[in-house]
């Protein structure tokens, strides 16, 4: 079925329209006007293939006409999502410019109490004393380096 999709629309509608057209017509004329057929000498041997021949191709139209209007449905089905994934990509473009943004405004305020927390301990170091004691002043520093920072919203 997927060769289907190498033929014009316009085309196939047309070929699967004359089939069934040509069936009906064919049904119609080979029963209901059978009486008229008999007068007929040279299509009476004939007569049993006709309306073998319009069933088949009566049949035959109705399927392939059932085919064509699935095909159809699915090949809208198609361009509808095809839009709608469109449509979804532009917007997780946007949506990706508002994370990237939220991203690198973290990193920055991140860096920047690194950058805080740095001077602070540079300074600290000044006071400390000679015999390495750990002032109250510095364990207040890292536990300020511990925590986390919150972004602006």
């Amino acid at each position: 079925m997927f060769l289907l999709n190498f033929i014009p629309t316009a085309f196939l509608l047309w070929v699967v329209n004359a089939i069934l057209i040509a069936g009906i017509i064919g049904t119609v004329v080979s029963f209901f006007f059978g009486f008229f057929i008999r007068f007929i000498p040279w299509v009476m041997p004939y007569r049993m293939i006709l309306q073998v021949v319009a069933l088949l191709l009566l049949v035959t139209g109705v399927y392939f006409k059932g085919g064509v209007v699935v095909e159809m449905k699915w090949r809208d089905r198609v361009t509808e999502m095809e839009a709608k994934v469109a449509k979804a990509e532009a917007e997780s473009k946007v949506v990706n410019t508002e994370i990237q943004t939220k991203i690198i405004e973290k990193i920055k305020v991140v860096k920047e109490k690194e950058y805080i927390i740095q001077d602070r301990i540079v300074n600290m170091t000044i006071n400390m004393d000679k015999e390495c004691r750990v002032i109250p002043e510095a364990l207040s520093i890292l536990n300020d380096a511990a925590k986390n920072p919150q972004v602006k919203k």
